[in-house]
């Protein structure tokens, strides 16, 4: 028979003897027998051992501990030996519910904290603690630079986790800051204690909430004045003002008289700053002009201007007579006009060329000061002076009787182009106003060379234009061989006729018959 089988046939016989005993007996036995004590009914001895032997018991026991025990082994209990808990073999001892971890574990927090573990600690292990969130119980939330810091920072004297109660009040951890503060001297001042009126979690520098408008009878720190340090207009020992007191918020002069006197001094102008800056910068001044100089108003390159420009920088009187208007540019610009237009005949309205942007670009309208004479083609591009005398503003020319009187101007250029040519001095019959290039003149319009019969029968002018450079002349009988004598028979009783070229253009004018 096999040895398991052997084993398991003894127990089974065993029991048999045990049941076959008086009851007497039996308990005795059973008390003799199972050294753990009263356990629960119905466990089974080989949930634990094994038919081998008593030891040694199974590694891993196959009984559910919460249902034996009414403790279930969760987190480090599930880890931990049985004799950690069990320090002999009665394992009906100890009886504690779950939530009794005091029976085990020593109060590290000397009954400081809660009785109940579990109100911050897990069977995780006992480092597992939510601390900001149990902080926030205490009358002492942790915020700002708490929330940075390790609990021993404040728990100085509370070893190994005992957390007794600290007070609440700044002063308690931070008297050494209140006593070597640098910036203003706390203790000589007999500032307050409660820190938070001036200060915050955050840290001591910025974020602080001093109520300065009541201590200073209602003066804000707003714009660059919330930026600068206390000692900038304050003694550090004293907190005395450095310069008088203001009368109210916007007595800036009060403070910054020294700044005024280096920028405005004699100037004239008031002391009233936040007429024309803010509070955040002494840059970008907003100026109203237009209310202080009778209406004019700073517009084109005089924005962007420096007053002294225009100002005498030490008692800001005008440098030039003051302007009756907007458009009284003359008043200051007197030397630019001299300068450019001086005997030259041009009003003085400047902007009805220039704008106040600048001189250059100006938009002359010739037509109207020259009774309608229009700069087009090649003249939109002369310079003035290339018609007018520089001097005087006085025409080279004499003046054009109309847009296209070009001979009043232009009588050089005919006579050295068609001087005794006969040509019409209506220069537009062929030539344009961009170029005296690219003339189209019409012949067709005197005699029909280029259509009719005398299409194509002459190869240039001087077929029947003889005479170079004499237009008036010209002869038909190069390419008409008439006989005089036949053509004195022909013409017999024509009173007006006559054997010569203009006699026969007279009668034929276009060329026929």
């Amino acid at each position: 028979m096999p040895a398991k089988q052997a084993v398991a046939r003894g127990i089974l016989l065993g029991m048999a003897l045990i049941a076959a005993c008086p009851v007497s007996s039996r308990a005795q036995l059973a008390k003799t027998s199972n050294p753990h004590g009263g356990l629960k009914t119905g466990m089974d001895c080989s949930a634990c051992h094994t038919p081998e032997a008593w030891k040694p018991a199974r590694r891993a026991p196959d009984f559910d501990h919460r249902k034996s025990s009414r403790f279930a082994l969760v987190g480090k209990h599930e880890e931990a030996n049985c004799r950690s808990c069990h320090l002999d073999l009665r394992f009906d001892q100890p009886s504690i519910a779950a939530s009794d971890c005091a029976s085990c574990h020593v109060d590290v927090h000397l009954g400081q904290l809660s009785n109940e573990c579990s109100s911050c600690h897990t069977t995780l292990g006992f480092a597992d603690v939510p601390g900001l969130a149990l902080h926030s119980r205490t009358s002492f939330p942790l915020s700002g630079s708490h929330l940075q810091i390790s609990c021993e920072s404040c728990h100085r004297d509370d070893r190994g986790g005992a957390y007794t109660t600290l007070l609440a009040d700044c002063v308690t951890c931070h008297e050494a800051d209140y006593a070597n503060a640098e910036s203003v001297d706390h203790v000589s001042l007999n500032f307050p204690t409660d820190c938070e009126r001036c200060h915050t979690t955050l840290g001591w520098g910025g974020g602080g909430t001093f109520d300065h408008i009541t201590a200073s009878n209602g003066f804000a720190l707003t714009g660059a004045h919330a930026t600068l340090e206390c000692n900038a207009c304050h003694d550090p020992n004293s907190t005395a003002l450095r310069f008088p007191a203001p009368a109210n918020q916007n007595d800036c002069a009060a403070c910054h008289l020294e700044d005024y006197a280096r920028q405005h001094g004699g100037s004239g102008l008031p002391t009233s700053c936040r007429d024309c800056h803010g509070n955040v910068t002494w840059g970008d001044a907003s100026f109203d002009h237009t209310a202080v100089s009778n209406g004019f108003q700073l517009l084109g390159t005089h924005a962007t201007l420096e007053c002294d420009i225009c100002h005498e920088p030490t008692t800001n009187n005008l440098r030039f007579p003051p302007p009756a208007s907007q458009n009284d540019c003359i008043a200051c610009h007197q030397d630019e006009y001299d300068r450019q237009h001086s005997g030259r005949g041009f009003q003085v309205n400047c902007l009805d060329c220039h704008s106040q942007t600048t001189w250059s670009g100006a938009s002359f309208d010739h037509i109207a000061a020259s009774n309608g004479f229009d700069l087009l083609g090649a003249h939109a591009n002369f310079s003035c002076t290339a018609c007018h005398d520089p001097a005087t503003n006085s025409l080279l020319f004499p003046p054009p009787a109309g847009q296209n009187d070009c001979i009043a101007c232009h009588q050089d250029d005919y006579n050295r182009q068609h001087n005794s040519s006969g040509f019409p001095t209506a220069c537009l019959d062929c030539h344009n106003q961009r170029t005296w290039l690219g003339a189209t003149f019409q012949h067709d319009q005197l005699f029909p060379v280029n259509s009719g019969k005398h299409s194509g029968k002459w190869s240039g002018c001087d077929t029947c234009h003889n005479v170079p450079g004499d237009y008036r002349i010209f002869t038909c009988f190069d390419c008409h061989q008439h006989s005089q004598t036949r053509m004195d028979q022909k013409h017999g009783g024509v009173s007006s006729y006559s054997y010569d070229s203009n006699a026969c253009y007279s009668c034929h004018p276009n060329g026929r018959v």
